[in-house]
């Protein structure tokens, strides 16, 4: 997600910013979240607030892009407090495919991890959505917003973020579906990206082909690389069909190099959130944050393993610790203790409790980099078979603090300010997947996911990044109109 510079933190969000260390004789007296939490976490904790009426669209599928923390729709003549800010404001009259786009990947997460068919059609219609309404078919692409019912900008303004971002739902609906329509799309638009934003210095993707929206055609930005890989590229390309197959995984290849020769500082051991000037290299500038960080180390280590170049994986796996190590902090308990729940302070009680930060300077987190720093510790731990005693603070943090308990869902800031122009479902049910699969595997328990497709299909079958030996194969009754499989997976691995 798109950090925002003007973001005005809470005061909780500022404490419990930071984290990540090994595992230390504290942690023995605490617990981490099991697979059934985690679960319970996705459906009683995130999916109350997505699964509202108010959620769904309409027509169904055309999910809005802006509500209020209890769930109701903008209105833009009394503006909920949560998304009256400076930053947010100017975009009410747009609605972003992007967002679009994120809230369908949510509904197939939580579809993957329940079963639950109602989370299931409404992917679907948000596909479809996708797929009729918001791709450019004069000029190739997809619409990055609509503003009265038009397309907001002409095609060359629009960014190759917002590219790619249109296709993370596509994404993970073809993933669970192996859907041909869906495969169509996925491959012609990422041919248009790669065709059309190719820089001719090599250099990666160009961030929009045209001035315009305050965005330049000078600009050099990591996203413009990084979400193509973590968008669409990584979990797709496996899964096609040649010749397909073999030319994404060579982009694949050539995104991943890109992003280490020329926005990767080994000096720093951190990636540059731009490259076009000096300014927009600096620490403090826009997405030059540890969540920018730790997700481009986490795609280049997955990059890394389906492409069978251990270099990269090495790299990244020593970028990983280093940076979960920069990003953690251990805040005053006075200061934290009346944010933290009567279960979590009899257990924390005398402990130093750790947390994430943003940057070395910044006590500050959003909870999309909260996300990302406790998957990469997550992986970490699948990896080296050690827990890093962060993570005993920040899991439980992230189900108990940062989510609404009285309407559901995560914010970007704790249990607030859940739906916005650059904030959704996203973040957080990708949180809960990957703790799933990281709580049965460390727990060495099966791992049971569901898919949208019969038996004859199931082959290639993975849980999301990562590898794993398929144990047993369950068909199960139809539903929104197609069959369902329940697939145990054992022995689950980066």
């Amino acid at each position: 997600m798109k950090k925002n510079k003007w973001l005005k933190r809470t005061c909780l969000s500022a404490v419990l910013g930071m984290g990540a260390v090994i595992v230390h004789a504290s942690a023995a007296s605490l617990s981490l979240p099991d697979g059934e939490q985690w679960l319970e976490h996705a459906k009683q904790g995130l999916a109350p607030y997505w699964m509202m009426p108010s959620a769904r669209g309409e027509p169904e599928g055309n999910f809005p892009t802006f509500r209020c923390d209890d769930g109701q729709l903008l209105d833009v003549k009394r503006v909920c407090a949560e998304l009256n800010y400076g930053w947010i404001t100017p975009h009410f009259g747009r609605e972003y495919t992007r967002m679009k786009s994120r809230q369908t990947y949510a509904y197939g997460v939580l579809f993957h991890l329940t079963g639950d068919p109602e989370a299931l059609k409404l992917a679907r219609q948000g596909a479809k959505y996708l797929i009729e309404k918001l791709q450019d078919k004069e000029h190739g692409g997809f619409i990055s917003f609509t503003q009265q019912g038009k397309a907001g900008l002409e095609w060359q303004q629009r960014t190759s973020q917002d590219q790619a971002y249109a296709l993370v739902g596509l994404a993970m609906l073809y993933y669970l579906t192996r859907d041909a329509q869906i495969e169509s799309v996925l491959i012609q638009q990422q041919r248009f990206i790669f065709d059309k934003y190719r820089l001719p210095d090599g250099k990666g993707l160009a961030w929009v082909l045209e001035d315009g929206d305050e965005q330049s055609a000078k600009q050099r930005e990591l996203v413009a690389q990084l979400d193509q890989v973590n968008g669409y590229l990584l979990l797709v390309a496996p899964l096609l069909p040649e010749p397909h197959k073999s030319r994404w995984l060579e982009d694949l290849n050539w995104l991943t190099q890109v992003m280490l020769s020329h926005y990767y500082s080994a000096e720093e051991q951190r990636f540059y959130g731009a490259i076009h000037h000096k300014a927009v290299m600096m620490q403090s500038a826009k997405h030059n944050d540890f969540g920018h960080t730790i997700k481009a180390y986490w795609m280049t280590y997955l990059s890394g393993q389906k492409l069978g170049n251990t270099a990269w994986q090495t790299l990244a796996h020593k970028g990983m610790q280093h940076t979960l190590q920069q990003a953690q902090y251990a805040p005053n308990w006075a200061d934290i203790a009346p944010w933290i729940p009567p279960a979590l302070q009899a257990q924390w009680k005398g402990q130093q409790v750790l947390s994430w930060r943003s940057r070395p300077s910044n006590n500050g987190i959003s909870s999309w980099e909260w996300a990302e720093l406790d998957q990469a510790a997550m992986t970490l731990a699948l990896l080296d078979g050690n827990v890093p005693e962060v993570l005993y603070y920040t899991l439980p943090s992230y189900m108990q603090i940062w989510v609404d308990p009285r309407f559901g869902g995560v914010g970007l800031n704790p249990q607030s300010t859940k739906a916005f122009h650059w904030g959704n479902a996203y973040h957080q049910f990708e949180h809960a997947l990957v703790g799933y699969l990281f709580s049965q595997q460390m727990n060495k328990k099966p791992v049971t996911l569901y898919y949208a497709m019969d038996k004859a299909q199931a082959e290639h079958l993975a849980p999301y990044y990562f590898n794993a030996d398929v144990q047993q194969v369950e068909s199960l009754p139809n539903a929104s109109g197609l069959p369902r499989i329940k697939v145990r997976f054992t022995s689950l691995k980066p």
